[in-house]
């Protein structure tokens, strides 16, 4: 696999939360998920995308797992502030997964407090992070335009979901 491509259908299918949605404000959101977080003890929690790990990280969640691209809302925001105790870098196109991205998303999981910097943009890197994180881990990511969060509780269930929705994708080989 060089890289996936996503679909008209599966970009549809996407726009549905694929976890428990939390609503509020960033404060608010990283308050009730911090409090799941302690409940539930994950072995890992993974943030993707700039707003909701910039939210984690100034709610003092360090240990947590971050994947940027430097932008918010599509809007650029960059990348100051944002600290990892391993920095990953790798190139994503829109609506694509490629094989460095999905390379540097597994092995980020593997050093809590890892930050993966995405050239491109790092919407679709939910999908490998759930496939990649071990059971009972959680992945977050956020809601647009500024909505809140959805909480995906990885378990057998969630990982065949991401692996039908990625096998759902064309693969490019390059």
């Amino acid at each position: 696999m060089a890289k996936l491509l996503l679909t008209r259908n599966l970009r549809a299918l996407l726009k549905l939360p694929l976890g428990e949605v939390l609503v509020g404000t960033g404060l608010e959101t990283m308050r009730r998920l911090r409090g799941i977080v302690s409940k539930e003890k994950p072995p890992v929690v993974i943030c993707v995308g700039d707003t909701v790990s910039r939210n984690a990280m100034n709610a003092g969640a360090a240990s947590w797992v971050k994947i940027v691209d430097g932008r918010e809302m599509r809007r650029q925001s960059g990348l100051s502030g944002f600290r990892g105790s391993r920095v990953f870098l790798a190139a994503n196109q829109p609506g694509t997964i490629s094989r460095m991205a999905w390379e540097a998303v597994s092995e980020a999981i593997m050093h809590k407090g890892s930050l993966v910097i995405i050239k491109g943009e790092e919407d679709l890197l939910t999908l490998p992070a759930i496939l990649e994180a071990p059971e009972n881990s959680i992945v977050v990511y956020g809601l647009p335009p500024k909505a809140g969060v959805t909480v995906v509780r990885v378990d057998k269930d969630r990982k065949e979901l991401a692996k039908a929705i990625l096998d759902a994708m064309i693969c490019e080989r390059g």
